[in-house]
């Protein structure tokens, strides 16, 4: 791979203009001189057969503010407490029914072995057709019922203890 004689002049191009951008307010004029054989030399300072370069003003952002200090939070007044209370009871009995049927329904699907049903025709001893229906567990059926009722059963009694626990908070304020 060959490099041109240019690379280093694009490198050095490259430095310079990052160092101009930085230090763009801090210098008012930029000159640029291009000698005979098209290296670029950029400065501050004026160049013999160098060019003044206007180059637009950087743009820059202000400080962001500090958000202003708030006030420390008031405690809530006793209506809004006793309101809340109330609403966290009626949500309470309301789990406590829901709990109650879901340990109803594991405890009915628990009793109640899901089952198939498979009948098939076989030659008889006397070669005629005959019918047979046999019954069996479909344990991977009864498995999956199960994990789900007794996922539910366990979703109402933690929401049980949530609200139970939010509820002895309020009890405990002032």
């Amino acid at each position: 791979m060959r490099i041109s004689h240019t690379f280093p002049l694009l490198l050095l191009l490259s430095a310079t203009s990052l160092t101009l951008a930085a230090g763009a307010q801090a210098a008012e004029e930029i000159y640029k001189q291009v000698d005979k054989h098209g290296n670029v030399t950029y400065s501050n300072k004026p160049l013999k057969g160098g060019k003044k370069v206007d180059l637009p003003p950087l743009s820059t952002f202000p400080e962001p503010k500090a958000p202003p200090p708030q006030a420390p939070a008031q405690p809530a007044p006793k209506a809004d407490i006793a309101q809340r209370k109330q609403a966290l009871q009626e949500a309470i009995a309301k789990e406590e029914k829901a709990l109650a049927a879901a340990k109803t329904a594991a405890k009915e699907g628990a009793e109640m072995p899901d089952i198939y049903r498979h009948t098939k025709t076989v030659m008889g001893k006397n070669g005629k057709p005959v019918t047979i229906t046999e019954t069996r567990r479909n344990v991977a059926a009864y498995e999956e019922k199960m994990k789900k009722l007794n996922a539910e059963v366990a979703l109402h009694e933690k929401n049980l203890e949530k609200l139970r626990a939010e509820l002895a908070s309020l009890d405990t304020k002032p």
